[in-house]
This record gives structure tokens, C-alpha cells and sequence, in this order.
């Protein structure tokens, strides 16, 4: 027997299966959801972002950035897509961000089932919710998954949602291609972190990653819908140890303790409960950390990067002591900023928005100017994994090989995607990882001996 037995059809069992069925394996996907793929289909609005022709070791955080090196290294960014490209999927490049040629999820989704529901190597099992993963094919759920002197393979039990049936299939390997917890109402859930525990493997914090911020002050109807480009800074303090930043982002020592910065620019959306976005997303597993850990987290705003303070101090003060300079001070500045984000800033300034403008004096217009310069929100939290694009934390690094995704624990025993400690970037970074990681573990698999 050279059964593979792969636990979830999202983006990294998937291509697992895809995998080891080429290379000549007998592969079972167990998928819990009535249809492979929900999350995949539901990713990049829709569009599926699935790569991105730029990779550096700050598209990702989390773990060791040597074992995201060694996973690129043995999978590349390009090998990834040259397997989706040989297998018939047409791909198309924006601006480095690749798409299926179509634009639509759907199509990623109806690729993988077409070519795995063709391969005589390959078994599809909808509606299977797996419970539990021995050691030993055959063997008794009471068994010792950790005993050194086990027999080979392994033993999945799962319940059959469609029967009402519980059942159980013998294999010589496992690939656990389980996700994590974000995107809950897509089938999320801890099943793949319970396995891992279960043959003895470590699992860091777990907390959301790509999610929006609650904020301070941010909450109001005032503003709720608004979106503006901003360059914004995320400074956090964390409650347990100091931090380190990669890249551009450099730690900044303060009188009250030790920050740390990250910038990105982009276009922000307030909410009724804080801020959203890709540039608020792309830093808020930052915050994150920092507020689980009991640290503390701000966003500084500037609604006007592309303008030195002195220089917006200029312009502002030659449009209000212009020929209109008898209207009130909002109506002068009508352009600046959206409307409803302006008078929110006038207010926070201590000005009065219905003002002549002519009257306002050079100590006021510098307040003005330093709101909208850097403009302070306050992180109290973050929306919770149902809203998060990923799960950062995750299965610890070191006990996994990242050649072969093979556990170091486990002979036979492999984990993807999501489930290790690497989150990464907006951008497909995620899905990247999650379809190297895929393409590595079902090729070793497959070609493993017993």
C-alpha cells in the first residue's frame, strides 16, 4: 500500500493532492465541507491573488525566516506558478500580483476539482470531518500516537456528515492540510493545531493576522464609511519583551520604553469600530501581538504625505487669506480631505468650522496642519478570526522539515499552509506558501519509502 491520506481541500491540500497523484501515489483528501475550496474561492474578493513575482524575508513574519528561505528554495515563487500553468490553469500578471486569467477564485477552485476529480490515483471525500489521527494503520484510537514502537502508518477516523456514519481509513502517510482558524464561517477551525498536540508537537500563540483595528476615537458615525490615502505608522510597546522589526521598520527608543514603528501607505476606510484597509491590515498581526502580550498599540495618520508640515502650513494659510476669505473655514478648505473627515479634524483641532476663514490665525492653522499631519488613534483591539485574512502563529518551525514539510517528530507525518508559524503579507503571499508547502509535502509523500 502507498496510501496518502490528506486532511482538507483548501489551497495547500489541494495542491498536495495534485502532487502526490502525479507522482504516482494513492491519495484521499477528507474535506469537512460539502464543496473543496470555500476559502480559496472567497480569497482577493473574489479575484484570487494567488502569487506575487516580488519575495523578500519582510513579505513574512512569524517563526524563522530561514525555514520561509527553505520552502522558496526547493519550491520557488515560479515553480509554483509554472506547476499551475503545466497543469492547464492560464495565469495573468498585474503589476506583479498574479491572477488567474479569468479574475474569478471560482476558476482556481474548478482547475484543482476538474484535475483531481480525473486522476484514477485520487480520492475525494466531501462532508468528512476527521476526528482523530493515530499512529499504527489499524490500530485503536486509545493507542499511543507517540510510541516509538508503533506500527507503520497511520489510522484517520472521521465522520461521515452525509451517513451519519464514523469511519476510519488506513494509510502510510498524512499530510494535514487542515488551515487555521481564520475565516471561521468558511470552515475554519482548530482541527489541524489538535493533531499536531496529539503527536507531541508545540503550537505558539495563535491570533489574527490581516484584520481590521478597533481604535479609540475612531469609532464615531461621523466618519463611519469614510476612505482616504494616508501614509499611517503603527507604534507598539510589547507587555512581555522587546521587539524586533525587519526591513524598513525600525525600533524607536522612547522615554516611556522601547517602540516599534512599522509604516505603510495605502488607503484606509474608518468604521464604526475602529479602521480598516489593506495598509491597516498589512500591520495590524503587529498590534496584535502587542496587545495579547498586554503591550500597547497606536496608528499615527498622515492625511497628507505627499506634503512637508511647512509646506501644507503654506497652502493652507494662502487659501484661507485668498479672495474667499469672508466664507467659513470648512467651505475654504472644501477639497482638501472628504467632507465628513475634515470637520472631524477641524473640531479635534479646537477650531470652528463655520469661522471665517480670515480669521483664523497662524497659531490655529498650525493645529490644523500637525491633525493632519499626524493624526492619533489609539489600538484597543482587533476584530476577531471570523474577520481575519490569516491565522499568525502556528505549529513551531523547528520541528518540521522544510524541504519536505515532514514532521521531525512524526515519520510519515506532515503539516501545511497556515498551520506552521508563518503568516504572511497581503499580497497571495499566504496563498504562496500555502501552495509550495503543498507541492513539497505531496511530492515527498509520494515519493517517500516505507
Amino acid at each position: 500500500m502507498n496510501r496518502i491520506v490528506i486532511i482538507g481541500g483548501g489551497a495547500s491540500g489541494l495542491c498536495a493532492a495534485l502532487s502526490a497523484g502525479n507522482n504516482g501515489a494513492e491519495v484521499v483528501v477528507l474535506e469537512h465541507n460539502d464543496r473543496l475550496g470555500r476559502k480559496l474561492q472567497a480569497t482577493g474578493n473574489g479575484k484570487c491573488n494567488l502569487s506575487n513575482a516580488f519575495l523578500s524575508d519582510a513579505c513574512y513574519r512569524g517563526g524563522d525566516h530561514g525555514f520561509v528561505d527553505a520552502v522558496f528554495q526547493n519550491m520557488s515563487p515560479e515553480q509554483v506558478r509554472e506547476f499551475f500553468t503545466g497543469n492547464g490553469l492560464m495565469l495573468k500578471e498585474k503589476n506583479g500580483y498574479f491572477y488567474p486569467y479569468s479574475e474569478q477564485a471560482a476558476s482556481v477552485v474548478q482547475f484543482f476539482a476538474s484535475r483531481l476529480m480525473n486522476d484514477k490515483n485520487v480520492t475525494i471525500r466531501l462532508q468528512a470531518e476527521v476526528t482523530g489521527v493515530t499512529a499504527g494503520a489499524g490500530s485503536d484510537p486509545k493507542d499511543d500516537a507517540g510510541s516509538k514502537e508503533r506500527k507503520p502508518g497511520f489510522t484517520v477516523f472521521y465522520n461521515d456528515r452525509a451517513t451519519g456514519e464514523k469511519e476510519q481509513i488506513a494509510c502510510d502517510r498524512v499530510i494535514v492540510a487542515a488551515g487555521g482558524l481564520a475565516g471561521e464561517n468558511l470552515g475554519a477551525g482548530p482541527l489541524g493545531y489538535e493533531i499536531a498536540k496529539s503527536f507531541g508537537h508545540r503550537v505558539t500563540k495563535l491570533f489574527p493576522a490581516l484584520v481590521q483595528l478597533e481604535c479609540k476615537g475612531a469609532g464615531t458615525k461621523a466618519v463611519s464609511g469614510v476612505r482616504a490615502d494616508v501614509r499611517l505608522r503603527l507604534r507598539v510597546q510589547d507587555g512581555n519583551r522587546k521587539q524586533s522589526a525587519d526591513g524598513n521598520h525600525k525600533p524607536q527608543s522612547k522615554a516611556s520604553g522601547l517602540f516599534t514603528e512599522y509604516i505603510e501607505s495605502g488607503e484606509v476606510l474608518f468604521t464604526d469600530y475602529g479602521i480598516s484597509g489593506i495598509a491597516v491590515m498589512q500591520v495590524s498581526r503587529f498590534a496584535s501581538e502587542a496587545l495579547l502580550s498586554g503591550g500597547k498599540a497606536e496608528l499615527l495618520l498622515d492625511f497628507m504625505p505627499g506634503l512637508k508640515e511647512q509646506d501644507l502650513f503654506g497652502q493652507m494659510k494662502t487659501l484661507l487669506t485668498a479672495q474667499w476669505k469672508q466664507i467659513p473655514l470648512e467651505d475654504a478648505l472644501a477639497g482638501l480631505l472628504p467632507k465628513k473627515l475634515l470637520y472631524k479634524l477641524i473640531c479635534e483641532a479646537g477650531l470652528d468650522a463655520t469661522k471665517r476663514a480670515g480669521d483664523i490665525r497662524d497659531e490655529s492653522i498650525r493645529k490644523l496642519v500637525a491633525m493632519i499631519k499626524e493624526y492619533r488613534l489609539t489600538v484597543t483591539g482587533t476584530k476577531d478570526f471570523p474577520s481575519a485574512q490569516v491565522t499568525a502563529g502556528g505549529i513551531e518551525l523547528k520541528e518540521i522539515n522544510p524541504v519536505t514539510l515532514e514532521s521531525k517528530r512524526i515519520k510519515g507525518l506532515y503539516f501545511t499552509g497556515e498551520l506552521l508559524d508563518v503568516d504572511g503579507m497581503c499580497g497571495g503571499y499566504n496563498l504562496q506558501f500555502a501552495f509550495a508547502t503543498g507541492l513539497l509535502a505531496g511530492r515527498a509523500a509520494a515519493k517517500q519509502r516505507k
